[in-house]
C-alpha cells in the first residue's frame, strides 16, 4: 500500500512539475506521456543496481494503471484542463503578445524560428499564433496570406484515397491487399504489365478508392 502511495505522489508531483516548466519544454507530449517515460526509465534501472526486482516490476504495472487513468481523465474537460492546460494566444493580428511569453518560458527568437519553419517570416503575416497544450505552435494566417487551395481555384481533383503498401522491400504485403480487397493474383497482373517481379520493387502501394499501383523499383 505504501509504494502504491509512493508511486501515485511521485506521479502526481512530477506532473505539477512539467507543468510549471512551461508548454515549451514538452515538445509535442502530454506531461502525462513525459512523466510515465521519465519514471518507467528510473525504475526500470533499479534492478541494475538492486536487487528489487519484484517491487520493481510492481512499481511499472502501476505506472502503466495510472498512465491509463490520466489518460482517460483528459477526456473530462476538467481533468483535460488541469493534466494539459488551455493554449496560449502568443500573437494576435500581427502583434506578438510579450507577456503570454513570458508566462510560457519562450522566448522571442524561438517564435521567429517556428514562425519561419511554417513559411511564415514576418509575423505581420500572422492573424493568430497559439502555443498548443502539447507543446506546438498553431499559426493562423491573414486571410490575404492564406495558401490558395484548389477549392478557391473551383479545379475538380480526383480523390485517390488512402495509399496503402502492397510491397514493401520485395516482400507482398498480404494483410494490406486483403484491406483493400485485392489478392497476390492481381497483384502479380500488374507486376506482369511492367515486367517485375515483388523483388524488384523496393516499395509499391496502392490507392484504396482507385485501386492504381504505384511503384518505386530498385536500383539496377
Amino acid at each position: 500500500m505504501f509504494l502504491l502511495f509512493k508511486v501515485f505522489i511521485l506521479y502526481l508531483v512530477t506532473i505539477a512539475v512539467m507543468r510549471l516548466m512551461g508548454k515549451s519544454s514538452i515538445v509535442q507530449m502530454t506531461p502525462y506521456d513525459l512523466v510515465a517515460i521519465i519514471i518507467i526509465g528510473t525504475i526500470a534501472s533499479e534492478p541494475l543496481i538492486s536487487t528489487e526486482f519484484w517491487p520493481t516490476l510492481l512499481a511499472l504495472g502501476i505506472i502503466v494503471v495510472f498512465h491509463i487513468v490520466f489518460s482517460m481523465l483528459t477526456l473530462n474537460q476538467i481533468g483535460n484542463r488541469f493534466f494539459l492546460g488551455e493554449p496560449t494566444l502568443i500573437i494576435k493580428n500581427g502583434v506578438i503578445l510579450e507577456d503570454n511569453l513570458e508566462k510560457s518560458h519562450l522566448s522571442i527568437s524561438q517564435v521567429l524560428a517556428i514562425l519561419r519553419s511554417k513559411g511564415y517570416p514576418k509575423v505581420s503575416d500572422v492573424e493568430y499564433a497559439l502555443l498548443e497544450p502539447i507543446g506546438e505552435v498553431s499559426v493562423i494566417p491573414k486571410a490575404e496570406n492564406t495558401p490558395v487551395t484548389v477549392g478557391h481555384m473551383n479545379i475538380q481533383i480526383e480523390d485517390e484515397g488512402l495509399p496503402i503498401a502492397v510491397i514493401v522491400d520485395g516482400r507482398i504485403q498480404y494483410r494490406n491487399l486483403k484491406l483493400l480487397g485485392l489478392n497476390k493474383e492481381w497483384l502479380m497482373e500488374e507486376l506482369a504489365k511492367k515486367n517485375l517481379d515483388p523483388k524488384d520493387v523496393i516499395y509499391g502501394f496502392a490507392s484504396d478508392k482507385t485501386k492504381k499501383l504505384y511503384i518505386n523499383k530498385r536500383n539496377a
